[in-house]
This record gives C-alpha cells, sequence and structure tokens, in this order.
C-alpha cells in the first residue's frame, strides 16, 4: 500500500476548498493508500491561522475531525526523522525549516510527499519521494 504526507500547502488548499487540489483530494477519499501529515503541517498553519495570514473555510475547531474524516495520520517529531533532518543538506534556494523538517518525516517514514514546492526535488537524492501537484 502507497504511503503519502501531504504538505502544509495541500493541507490548506483542503481547508480552503480550492479546486486546485481536487484530484489529490479524491485520491484520499477513494483510493488505497495511507495519507500522513506532520505534526510540523500542523502547528504551521495553526501559527497561520493566529497570526490572521490564513483565512480559511473549514472551521478552526474542526480541523482534526477533517483529518479523521480524511483518515489523515498525525505524524509526531520523533528521533528516526531528527536523524534525517540533520543529514539533509543545506540548500541556498531552500531554507524553510518546516519543510525541512517535512522532508525528513516523509523519508524517514518511507511516504511520498504530496506538494507543490518547487524546491523539494532538491532533496530526491537524499531519499525523498516526491509528487508535485501542480502537473
Amino acid at each position: 500500500m502507497k504511503r503519502y504526507i501531504i504538505d502544509t500547502c495541500v493541507f490548506v488548499w483542503i481547508l480552503q476548498e480550492n479546486k486546485r487540489i481536487d484530484d489529490v483530494y479524491y485520491d484520499m477519499q477513494y483510493y488505497q493508500g495511507d495519507f500522513y501529515i506532520s505534526i510540523e503541517s500542523i502547528s504551521e498553519v495553526i501559527y497561520l491561522i493566529q497570526s490572521g495570514k490564513l483565512k480559511i473555510l473549514t472551521p478552526y475547531n474542526v480541523i482534526f475531525d477533517l483529518l479523521n474524516d480524511l483518515n489523515v495520520k498525525i505524524l509526531d517529531f520523533d528521533l528516526k526523522a531528527l536523524n534525517i533532518l540533520k543529514e539533509l543538506p543545506f540548500f541556498k534556494e531552500h531554507k524553510d525549516p518546516t519543510d525541512r523538517k517535512i522532508i525528513a518525516h516523509a523519508i524517514a517514514n518511507r511516504c511520498t510527499l504530496i506538494s507543490s514546492d518547487r524546491n523539494f526535488p532538491l532533496y530526491e537524492p537524499y531519499g525523498l519521494k516526491y509528487t508535485d501537484v501542480n502537473q
């Protein structure tokens, strides 16, 4: 069975009911596969909502219910992911610390990372499996 981690941007699109995520959303509801989200993505979304930088259609208090309804499991950042993180190279064109943790999470858990971030392929030689939702 395939294993996927959805990136923060994908989760935000789900919360905003953005049409560009329809194919991934469909896959999450109807296809075989295990879907995960990093606790780092949830922390980032909470920050963006609280700071007023993110407006969502989904009520804030039902975010965890939505994840449950979609059968998306939350992954805690653990020692295995931390060990991957410390081995990842630092690219000058990609400095986002949350993204790097999510990438480490995907590698550590042997999941394909679903995102739109154009810098993520930089990490494929280091074990990242990546699916670009823009394609």
